[in-house]
Parts: C-alpha cells; sequence; structure tokens
C-alpha cells in the first residue's frame, strides 16, 4: 500500500451493528466524524448526539426514527430505496445534546450516521427524498452528488455498480507539494484534509458518493 492510499483512505467492511470509520482526530480530519449502522429486523440503535450535529442518511432499507424522548421532536418511517443507486435517500437532521433511536421493525436497514461539533440551536427535521435543506442554518454538510472536485475538509464514501469497477481519482495539495493519482474500489472511503483537492480523473462503472463536509 501507498503513502497516499495508506493515509487518506480506509476500506469500509460491512459488520452487524454500528461501524465507527473515521473519527475527528484522525487521518488529517479535525471536525468530522462517519460511522455505517447496520440493523437486521428486530434490532435497534440508541444514540445521544452530546455536542455533534448528527445527518442519517438511509443508504438502503427501512427504519422507523424517533428523536427526542418518546420522538416528541421528530418521529417518522424513513427510507424506502434498495440501495444507494435506487434512488434518492431519506435523512434526518438531529441537533446537538438529542437523543434519537433507530428501530428495524419490518426490514434490514443501512444507515450512514454523520457528525460534526455543532451548539447551534436548530430543530430536528425528517427528510424525505427530493427535499430541500437550509445548509446555511447548519454545521454540516452531506451530499450524494458526486462531485468531480472536492475540496476543503471532507469525508467521502464510495460505492460501485459494479462492485469491481474502476474509478481513478487525482488527489494533490499546493500546500506540501503533494500529488497522486489512485484507484478508488467499491465501499472505500477517503479523508481528505482541509488543504487538499481530490478530483476524479477516469470513471468506468456507476459511482456513488456521499459527500460529507464542514459548514
Amino acid at each position: 500500500m501507498n503513502r497516499l492510499e495508506m493515509n487518506l483512505y480506509k476500506k469500509y467492511e460491512p459488520d452487524k451493528g454500528y461501524t465507527r470509520i473515521i473519527e475527528s482526530g484522525e487521518m488529517g480530519i479535525t471536525g468530522l466524524d462517519f460511522g455505517i449502522l447496520n440493523l437486521d429486523v428486530g434490532e435497534s440503535f440508541f444514540e445521544d448526539t452530546g455536542d455533534s450535529e448528527v445527518m442519517l442518511v438511509v443508504l438502503g432499507g427501512q427504519c422507523e426514527l424517533l428523536v427526542g424522548h418518546n420522538g416528541n421532536k421528530a418521529h417518522g418511517l424513513i427510507g424506502d430505496r434498495a440501495d444507494v443507486f435506487d434512488g434518492e435517500a431519506y435523512r434526518a437532521s438531529i441537533p446537538f445534546r438529542t437523543t434519537y433511536e433507530i428501530l428495524a421493525n419490518e426490514e434490514p436497514v443501512e444507515v450512514a450516521v454523520c457528525k460534526a461539533p455543532s451548539f447551534l440551536e436548530t430543530a430536528a427535521v425528517i427528510l424525505e427524498p427530493g427535499d430541500d435543506f437550509n445548509r446555511g442554518e447548519h454545521a454540516l454538510i452531506v451530499s450524494e452528488t458526486p462531485a468531480d472536485s472536492i475540496s476543503g475538509e471532507a469525508i467521502c464514501f464510495y460505492r460501485l455498480a459494479p462492485a469491481d469497477g474502476h474509478v481513478s481519482q487525482h488527489i494533490y495539495s499546493e500546500i506540501d507539494a503533494f500529488e497522486q493519482s489512485v484507484s478508488v474500489h467499491h465501499n472505500n472511503v477517503l479523508a481528505l484534509p482541509k488543504d487538499y483537492r481530490a478530483e476524479l480523473a477516469e470513471v468506468e462503472t456507476r459511482l456513488y458518493c456521499l459527500w460529507i463536509s464542514g459548514s
């Protein structure tokens, strides 16, 4: 493994429950946190957001979401796609110091859990596919739109269809004169420090990118 792949990329290995993939202070990332939750039917996940704003993105399946005590801040079913290539996602924005619970009542579900430090007084909101989101009121920006160029501190989660497809990405930084091209693989996670830029150079497959950044 070369220096760039070792320092800027991780491989997500799907597992049951919550897998924390990148946390703040790791791999040059100072203000973002990312993980993926997998629940089977009948399982649940509970968390307090603490000092972070959280964005949940349903990658596949459906679940029940309760935000706040007994769901008094937001409550509903989220998710209606088979996988990330099957339309847009259900999302949920949850403010700091708020509890939430995810319940897989009738089918398995996979959820991306994205976080950024925040003490902004925002409302919990469930966003259906296509719903607008006022990013200016939040500390966390999450997009499913693949970008040819990404700069600034960011975490990017990639999926390819077929899974053995090929994507080339060019990473460089003018700060330390670093420059290199790498192959992006299915379930790769890129941790991009704030002084780096990533550009897609060659795409020979369907590409999904969950792009997480701070405001």
